[in-house]
């Protein structure tokens, strides 16, 4: 068995524009009906409430996708374990370093 840092960066790219895309489809839900009900007496409430979700969705996916890049790249103690087989001893060791970092 070998017990090595993990020299990945993290999730790729692509996962964090998925992520960042669906969550700012529930979020921006949220936000167009937060926008309606406080525009709901107006004549123009559901063109305000789209702005105010296009504008707030535009911004906020730019700067989710940065915070999800930067987060990726903080390792706190990411190992990487190789067994080579199931056995009393493969196990022990497995166990050892991860008890001794708590």
């Amino acid at each position: 068995m070998t017990v090595e840092k993990n020299n990945e960066s993290g999730d790729k790219p692509i996962k964090s524009i998925v992520k960042t895309i669906t969550w700012r489809i529930i979020a921006s839900a949220t936000t167009f009906a937060l926008a309606l009900l406080f525009f709901g007496s107006d004549d123009k409430a559901i063109q305000k409430a789209t702005g105010v979700a296009i504008a707030e969705s535009l911004i906020k996916m730019v700067l989710y996708f940065f915070h999800e890049r930067a987060w990726a790249k903080v390792r706190w103690d990411r190992i990487r374990v190789n067994l080579r087989k199931k056995s009393r001893k493969s196990r022990a060791i497995f166990i050892k370093p991860i008890l001794k970092r708590a």
